[in-house]
């Protein structure tokens, strides 16, 4: 997304196709082996066009040798080479251009550190970001302030990948930032990213007093990642079930309907049957909203590459079904509650035909009937759901 806005904001469109494209662009992901397969397939493909090829993300750093055998030519930015990134747009520094929402929406993604303190034994992502590099709170601040307000963003999404160790290595903190971020004069609202755990632990009461602010999405998108203390050890996560609870348990009794999003991984080697029934007792016990789950991939160059114990595709797939199940059915009976519930929302993108989407203070999603202004406030009240989002229908503007 930094990268789509540097280029638009210099002069340069989207084109309707790579075929008509002057420069292509792909952003790629190492986290697992399909995705991975997939953006060699697409760089292939890519590469055929005879246009110049941009490689960026993970890919560019960890599997590089990959790409380069089916897009030779390619040029690649591994994680935070920014430099690169204003050279092929023709730009000098950040200095030089204004930065802009998300093509058809009113949000934007603001880096505020990349690489962790962590040591996961499946993480590929830390080999190829590294140590926990923070950026400082004067260049997050600045970059928010540069933003042009004529182009409607609402929505600032703060990204990292722990967010919660912002900091650490500079002396500051996350709650420290979002104190900052809440003086800055400005109707934009603030959606913190991916924390884990471990980091969340030491910083809790000052995190939870950082999102009693307005300007703060009562969203908490915390990865437990397995039920099961054994194989959290085994993953190197550095803490426990139990803590995870009570994570969301404080955050829910400060700010009751809260979303809470986690992340498991299903078919961890030596994941017994056991182990998965942990995890289906942790869904119906916390009940998050939203779940993601991911089947376990091997990844080159991490220690649970060669761990033993391996759990047979077709073990993990029923394993990650059931799991699914437990997480819709949750979900839709949560928001079967809220239906006739009257509510405020902003709203932030085009949905599909003629809808729009909306984002709740507690960053649910509701989609809207018909299209509308980006970025107002407007009441709202619930009328149906799904699984995964709320329906409702306008009262008033606000």
């Amino acid at each position: 997304m930094e990268f789509e806005s540097i280029l638009r904001s210099t002069g340069w469109d989207i084109a309707d196709s790579p075929e008509d494209a002057n420069l292509n662009v792909i952003a790629t992901c190492a986290v697992i082996e399909t995705t991975e397969i997939e953006m060699i397939k697409r760089a292939r493909h890519l590469s055929s066009l005879g246009k110049p090829l941009v490689v960026i993300g993970c890919m560019a750093s960890v599997l590089r040798e990959r790409i380069e055998k089916v897009a030779p030519g390619a040029e690649f930015v591994p994680p935070d080479n920014v430099e690169s990134l204003y050279r092929i747009a023709g730009v000098k520094s950040s200095d030089d251009w204004v930065l802009e929402p998300w093509l058809g929406t009113c949000c934007y993604t603001v880096p505020i550190a990349s690489g962790c303190i962590g040591d996961c034994a499946y993480c590929i992502t830390k080999i190829a970001r590294g140590k926990l590099k923070s950026r400082p709170k004067e260049r997050i601040l600045g970059e928010i302030e540069r933003i042009d307000r004529s182009s409607g963003m609402k929505e600032i999404q703060l990204t990292a990948q722990d967010s919660a160790s912002y900091g650490i290595d500079i002396g500051s903190s996350l709650p420290k930032l979002l104190g900052e971020l809440a003086r800055v004069d400005s109707p934009m609202r603030i959606r913190v990213g991916m924390m884990n755990p471990r980091t969340v632990l030491p910083i809790l009461g000052d995190l939870i007093s950082a999102y009693k602010d307005r300007s703060v999405f009562k969203f908490l998108h915390l990865p437990v990642q397995s039920g099961s203390d054994r194989i959290l050890r085994a993953m190197g996560r550095g803490y426990v079930v139990e803590d995870f609870e009570r994570i969301v348990r404080e955050f829910r009794e400060r700010f009751p309907g809260m979303t809470i999003s986690t992340d498991l991984i299903v078919g961890y080697p030596g994941e017994t049957e056991e182990d998965h029934a942990r995890n289906v007792a942790l869904v119906e016990r916390v009940a998050p909203d939203i779940i993601n789950i991911t089947r376990f991939s091997s990844r080159p160059g991490t220690r649970a590459e060669s761990d033993k114990g391996k759990v047979p595709g077709w073990v993990a797939k029923n394993r990650s079904r059931e799991l699914t199940e437990a997480r819709f059915r949750i979900s839709e009976s949560k928001n079967r509650t809220k239906i006739g519930r009257e509510t405020e929302v902003l709203t932030t993108e085009p949905g599909t035909g003629t809808t729009m989407i909306a984002r709740t203070d507690n960053y649910e999603q509701v989609i809207l009937p018909e299209r509308c202004k980006l970025g107002i406030r407007m009441k709202v009240r619930i009328t149906d759901c799904s699984p995964i989002h709320l329906i409702a229908e306008p009262c008033r503007r606000c």
